[in-house]
């Protein structure tokens, strides 16, 4: 489901001849004309004749972005200027390059030989740019984390999930709701961040039908050699997903999903109907509007725009009694984001240094050339300026206040109704994060451990 409409366009440029692959626009803007495009590449073409690297630049509340793939391929991204670092938008230009990856292969697009048949194969890429393009509620192509839902039981959805996949002969596999994972099998655990985040993004992206057959490159482990990914629907927004090769046929491994999942509506319907994204028994204060939970070990993170809530004795539930609807679910996710994008990377770390490792080796031996680094220059960065290492912020606005806190390995965004007494603001975020991560169900989501 989609929040609040993200004005941006994208464009894609072969960088030897400076030819349009592709323009994609979102939100109400005209068309990208011919000669604007080409004047963006040329700006970039002459800085790098000059030995320069241009990497952004802002204009009337307007940030351009560049980005140079394997020498080959050039995007560049035009958005609204809402961030005091372009430190996401340079990760979102490489989730886009990786997305084409993912549906054609790094092999066409490292060394483009035709023009005109890759722009016809890149058609079949534009709803998952859309998708990543524009505003959802799935947190990936800003936190570069994984979004999970974390349930009740999750033992018996894991277990049939198991074998659902080795009946199809396949060791990955998932079951998602709206695009964030609720199970998954080891194996695709073990797939980077990038490829599980983009392979959900392409699920939820994808037009409604019973059973889907696509052929996928894993960015990092197999971007040459294609893989199917199989795609079955159980429910409205509920989707099971398993990566295979040649075998089973689509026919069989869809006789299969009715043998495994059948049995298993009325939890899968309970999955579906859950708009907190955490368990009916996680009770947060109605102060509570959204809150975004990011593990930086393990990749991953759970969000929601409607937690759960009761009615407690405590003065923060009094104080906020009446605000909880003020807020739509859009102008919630919109100022959520604004708020991260404001304090991550700016202010507080994005990783830690002993967090999940990318592949360096594809699936068939071959040495991957390794992700490019988004490195912002250290003057931008506030935290690069102070001696100290920040772990908390926040901000009062009318409609709203939030609060960031880092500790452990966890970001904790959360936002909160705005007659929150500024002194309860620590207080409350730290009840939210002791809530959450205390949680067995949430802990099982967020790291992967087994379920006593």
């Amino acid at each position: 489901p989609r929040t609040y409409t993200i004005m941006a366009y994208l464009a894609a440029i072969t960088a030897e001849t400076g030819v349009p692959l592709f323009v994609r626009t979102t939100g109400n803007l005209p068309p990208l004309s011919f000669p604007v495009v080409g004047s963006l590449n040329g700006v970039h073409l002459f800085a790098s004749n000059l030995k320069t690297s241009l990497l952004s630049c802002t204009n009337g509340g307007v940030k351009v972005v560049w980005k140079c793939f394997y020498q080959s391929i050039t995007l560049i991204l035009v958005m609204t200027d809402d961030s005091p670092v372009e430190t996401h938008l340079l990760h979102l230009l490489d989730t886009m390059f990786n997305a084409l990856v993912l549906l054609i292969g790094l092999q066409e697009l490292e060394c483009v030989q035709n023009v005109e048949r890759l722009k016809k194969d890149l058609k079949c890429c534009y709803p998952l740019i859309d998708n990543l393009l524009q505003g959802t509620q799935l947190m990936y192509p800003l936190t570069q984390s994984v979004d999970v839902v974390a349930v009740e039981d999750v033992s018996t959805l894991s277990q049939c999930m198991d074998a659902f996949s080795e009946a199809v002969h396949s060791g990955y596999g998932c079951v998602s709701v709206d695009g964030k994972i609720i199970v998954a099998t080891e194996s695709w655990w073990n797939l980077s961040p990038l490829e599980i985040g983009l392979l959900a993004h392409l699920i939820a992206s994808l037009p409604p039908a019973r059973c889907q057959d696509i052929p996928v490159y894993l960015p990092r482990a197999s971007n040459k050699v294609a893989h199917r990914m199989l795609v079955f629907s159980l429910l409205e927004g509920v989707h099971v997903c398993v990566l295979c090769d040649a075998e089973p046929s689509l026919r069989r491994a869809q006789d299969e999903v009715g043998v495994y999942w059948s049995g298993l509506t009325e939890r899968l319907v309970k999955c579906a109907r859950n708009p907190s994204s955490v368990p009916p028994g996680v009770d947060l204060s109605p102060s509570v509007l959204a809150f975004c939970l990011v593990n930086l070990r393990s990749r991953r993170c759970v969000s929601s725009l409607k937690p759960s809530t009761f009615l407690g004795d405590s003065i923060n539930n009094t104080l906020s009694a009446g605000f909880q609807g003020e807020l739509s679910t859009e102008e919630r996710h919109r100022y959520l984001v604004d708020f991260y994008k404001t304090v991550a990377d700016n202010m507080l770390p994005s990783q830690v240094k002993d967090g999940v490792k990318q592949e360096t080796t594809a699936a068939n031996g071959a040495q991957l050339r390794p992700p490019e680094e988004v490195t912002p220059a250290n003057g931008r960065l506030l935290h690069a300026g102070i001696p100290h290492k920040i772990t908390e912020s926040y901000i009062c606005t009318k409609k709203y206040k939030a609060y960031t806190l880092h500790q452990d390995e966890y970001n904790l965004f959360v936002l909160l109704t705005p007659n929150t007494p500024t002194f309860a603001l620590r207080k409350a975020t730290m009840d939210v994060y002791k809530t959450l991560t205390d949680n067995k169900e949430v802990g099982v989501a967020l790291e992967g451990a087994p379920v006593n």
